[in-house]
């Protein structure tokens, strides 16, 4: 994960820091990844993927794609990678969808309540990392 992200390099300290948790079925589950950046950031939204996937693996958990809105602000309803997601996370493997931190769904409190809302309607859960730190 590239040094110019700092905020990044410290999210990953701290859930290297994290216990396993133990998987409660036999099947590792499949889950589906998402990252937004309001301005056009492609390596920042790299190395959001690259935590995705480290976490991922970590975790034993299949992760499928990760899609992306990058250059996407808050204030475009138009999410086609949001759209991605939601469809896939329809399929009868999807387990939940992972993102970095809230803001990823949208900066606004209430907007981000309402595309987890989206996601639970698709029989999916949303985990997101930073949450997963419990120091």
């Amino acid at each position: 994960m590239p040094d110019a992200f700092p905020e990044l390099q410290e999210l990953a300290g701290w859930l290297g820091q994290q216990p396993p948790s133990p998987l409660t079925t036999t099947t590792s589950p499949l889950v589906y990844g998402y990252v937004r950046t309001p301005e056009s950031q492609p390596s920042y939204a790299e190395a959001c993927a690259d935590l995705l996937t480290w976490w991922s693996v970590a975790r034993g958990w299949r992760l499928g794609v990760i899609f992306r809105d990058v250059g996407v602000g808050c204030a475009h309803e138009a999410r086609p990678g949001f759209t991605g997601l939601l469809d896939v996370l329809q399929l009868p493997e999807a387990a939940f969808a992972l993102v970095v931190t809230s803001d990823h769904l949208d900066r606004r409190p209430t907007e981000a309540t309402r595309r987890t809302a989206k996601i639970r309607r698709t029989g999916c859960q949303v985990r997101i990392l930073a949450d997963e730190v419990t120091a």
